[in-house]
C-alpha cells in the first residue's frame, strides 16, 4: 500500500469516527501499520464539517496526552538549517508541529506540509513566531540535509519561521517515532525501481512537551490554522 491508498483511507476513518470515542489505533494510522505498532491512547474526535471537539478543537484530542520522553529529547538530530538540535530544544517556547514523512513521498507528506504552511500564512506574525513545523525523515539514506532544505522551501515561503527537516540514523528515528506513537517501516522497493515507506501520516502538535491534539492528512486548512492560533496562545516563553 501506498501513502495515495493512506490518504483515502484517512478520509473514511475520519468519517466514521464522528461521533465517537476511538482507540489510537484509528488515530495514529500508519501506511500499513499492524495493530501491535499502534499505542493504546484513546482520542476524542469532532466531525470535521462542524469544526467542533471536546476541547473546542478542530482536530483529534488526545485524552491521554503524547509527551516527549527523556530520550527524544536529549537525541540529537542534523538539521536542514545546519548542525545539530533536539527536538527539546526545537520545542522550547514554541508549539511544535511535529511529523515523520520522505521527500519523494507521492502525495501526503507534500499534501501536509502545504496545507501547514497555507495555515500558518493566514495568521498573524506573533502566532507564526511561536510555531514551528518539523519534519522529521523516515528516509535518511535518500532525505541529506541539503535535500530535505530545498523540498521544505517549497512550503514555508513567506513565514517567520522555516520549516525545518531533521535526520539521523534510522535506528534513532525509528525509536523516537516510536515514543510518540508513530508507526514507521523500512523503505521497499518496488519492481519498477519505485522507493516507498510506510509511515503514520498524523501532525502531532507539542506545547510544553506534550501532544494533546493530532491532525489526520485530510484536515483542511481552516482547522489547521483554526487549532494552531489557539495552541501558539497556551504556549510559555
Amino acid at each position: 500500500m501506498n501513502c495515495r491508498t493512506l490518504s483515502g483511507s484517512l478520509r473514511a476513518r475520519r468519517a466514521a469516527t464522528a461521533a465517537l470515542l476511538l482507540t489510537a489505533a484509528l488515530a495514529l494510522v500508519g501506511c500499513g501499520a499492524s495493530s501491535a505498532d499502534r499505542p493504546p491512547a484513546t482520542v476524542s474526535t469532532g466531525t470535521a464539517s462542524t469544526g467542533t471537539s471536546s476541547a473546542g478543537l478542530r482536530g483529534d484530542r488526545l485524552s491521554t496526552p503524547i509527551t516527549l520522553t527523556a530520550a527524544a529529547k536529549a537525541d540529537e538530530f542534523t538539521s536542514s538549517a545546519g548542525g545539530k538540535t533536539s527536538l527539546a530544544t526545537l520545542q522550547q517556547g514554541h508549539l511544535m508541529l511535529l511529523y515523520f514523512g520522505y521527500t519523494n513521498c507521492p502525495d501526503v507528506c507534500p499534501t501536509t506540509m502545504a496545507d501547514l504552511g497555507s495555515a500558518l500564512r493566514q495568521l498573524p506574525s506573533q502566532v507564526q513566531a511561536r510555531t514551528q513545523v518539523v519534519f522529521v525523515t523516515s528516509d535518511p539514506a535518500r532525505d541529506t540535509p541539503t535535500v530535505m532544505k530545498a523540498w521544505l522551501a517549497h512550503f514555508d515561503s513567506g513565514l517567520i519561521h522555516h520549516f525545518i527537516g531533521l535526520t539521523a540514523a534510522i535506528t534513532q528515528i525509528d525509536a523516537v517515532a516510536k515514543s510518540v506513537g508513530v508507526p514507521l517501516s523500512p523503505p521497499v522497493r518496488a519492481p519498477d525501481g519505485t522507493i516507498t515507506v510506510e509511515h503514520g501520516a498524523q501532525t502531532l502538535a507539542f506545547v510544553d512537551s506534550a501532544a494533546r491534539v493530532l491532525w489526520t492528512a485530510d484536515t483542511p486548512v481552516p482547522d489547521y490554522a483554526h487549532d494552531i492560533e489557539q495552541l501558539a496562545a497556551g504556549v510559555n516563553g
